[in-house]
């Protein structure tokens, strides 16, 4: 069908530019269409020979193309799955909060009640997370479907990511009640076609309530924490999260003595190694000595930093090739443990089985039970005995497998450490702890009767076999 054009309006004419462009368009797409030794030809002449590299460029780019968007297709799938995951976890989360309820008492459904703390332990351990992941992903997932309902159905729908929903939960934090809902219309578009989405929720709450910062401030400071993290070939991150105000000055102090140490004559370490020293200094000096006026916890004890350490007698002679065991971070070179083993004060000496290389006994030098008991049992366990817990021992209660009430015994066969949390947890009846078994692993049974193991804290090398003492001759079988 042609175009009619009224009688006083002639028909366009096309520029020579514009018609050179049209054919280039054409011929790029008919030259699209044929396949790559054609196409090679059609470029370079009839009789141009076709490079491999050539022609697999054009199919190169066919496949990467192809490739990607599978790739994106995929990722879509992976959207989907996790909203449908958080909706199936926000649903499993509310019906055991209405079981323990029902069941325990109605402080056991709710948020703040041990029964929480016992779904998030359980369904951890189901699917090998850690229970404050769980917790996180529950608390996100209720305040999204709840107060940002718009935000929500896009995650449901499968527009938007997990990842970016966070960020949404995350931005809103200290928002007046007021403001969700204009902030759920805002963050629900831009959580789809943001490339800067923190940047721009941030610039909606502002725009919405300009106290949430402030109110964001004193979250902060209410949520100020130091943590440690563990990484690898001996090494953490001491971490200090709290108010830019209190930190950027001391950051800014730490680096200007640091400096001015470097300019000490015979001084070969680098700035961030001093940085480091100067700090780890300061907290020794400061942890050993009493507060001084003015101090921010000024009732505060003085306490000795004591470092334990298991290493290895046979690896210390060279006959095994085993690490030592630092308690609260793990195995750690033997290098470093001589080292450390050199300036230590004094030892304890801890007894292993030669051929399981579980730890057994220890000499006891000090003959009151109690202490020297329950310095065993830290040694012993190297960490909370609740499965997937990793508290370090010195920071755990000492708990009776066993509850004293109902025969248990206080001896190293019957005690355990056990986070604070946890040990609620089993007093409330939410756990049931079974007896230490012969190979160092506890039992658990939670309120919807599944059953989860806790192994013994990782055993040292038994000896090589040549150690070992030749098995007594017995004689001979008498029948």
């Amino acid at each position: 069908m042609f175009e009619e054009f009224p009688d006083d309006e002639p028909p366009r004419v096309w520029t020579r530019e514009e018609a050179d462009a049209w054919d280039a368009l054409a011929e790029e797409d008919r030259l699209a269409q044929l396949p790559p030794d054609e196409r090679y030809r059609e470029q370079f002449g009839p009789d141009a020979v076709p490079d491999d590299a050539w022609l697999a460029a054009a199919l190169t780019e066919d496949a990467a193309v192809y490739t990607q968007d599978l790739a994106v297709q995929a990722d879509r799938m992976r959207i989907i799955a996790d909203a449908h995951r958080i909706a199936a976890l926000l649903t499993a989360y509310e019906r055991a909060m209405i079981d323990l309820a029902h069941r325990f008492g109605t402080a056991f459904g709710t948020r703040a009640g041990l029964g929480a703390q016992t779904f998030f332990r359980t369904f951890g351990l189901q699917i090998g997370a850690h229970p404050a992941a769980v917790a996180g992903e529950v608390d996100t997932g209720l305040i999204l479907r709840d107060r940002l309902p718009l935000t929500w159905a896009v995650f449901q729908a499968g527009d938007a990511s997990w990842s970016r929903m966070r960020t949404v939960v995350r931005e809103a934090e200290g928002l007046g009640a007021e403001h969700w809902a204009a902030y759920d219309e805002i963050a629900s578009m831009k959580v789809v076609i943001s490339t800067r989405l923190k940047d721009d929720l941030r610039k909606a709450r502002a725009r919405l309530d300009d106290e949430a910062a402030a109110k964001r401030a004193r979250t902060t400071y209410e949520r100020r924490r130091t943590s440690l993290e563990l990484g690898h070939d001996g090494g953490v991150a001491f971490v200090a999260e709290g108010l830019a105000a209190d930190w950027v000055p001391i950051n800014d102090a730490l680096h200007k003595a640091a400096v001015a140490a470097h300019g000490v004559d015979g001084e070969t370490r680098g700035i961030a190694q001093l940085r480091h020293d100067i700090a780890l200094d300061l907290l020794r000096a400061g942890l050993q000595t009493p507060a001084s006026d003015g101090a921010l916890v000024p009732d505060r004890k003085t306490v000795q930093v004591q470092l334990i350490l298991t290493v290895p007698a046979l690896a210390w002679l060279g006959k095994t090739k085993e690490q030592a065991q630092l308690t609260g971070y793990g195995p750690i070179d033997l290098e470093t443990a001589k080292a450390l083993a050199g300036a230590a004060a004094s030892f304890i000496r801890v007894l292993t089985d030669p051929v399981t290389g579980v730890r057994l006994t220890m000499d006891r030098k000090v003959y009151a039970p109690p202490a020297d008991l329950a310095r065993w049992v830290r040694i012993r366990d190297g960490r909370s005995r609740f499965p997937g817990s990793t508290i370090a021992p010195h920071l755990a209660d000492i708990d009776h497998a066993r509850e004293w009430q109902h025969g248990g015994t206080t001896d190293a066969a019957n005690l355990v450490t056990l986070g604070r949390t946890d040990h609620n947890l089993k007093s409330a009846g939410l756990f049931i702890e079974g007896p230490v078994e012969d190979d160092g692993t506890v039992g658990w049974n939670e309120a919807w009767g599944h059953h989860f193991a806790d192994p013994p804290n990782d055993p040292l090398d038994p000896a090589p076999p040549e150690l070992l003492p030749p098995p007594a001759d017995e004689g001979p079988c008498p029948f």
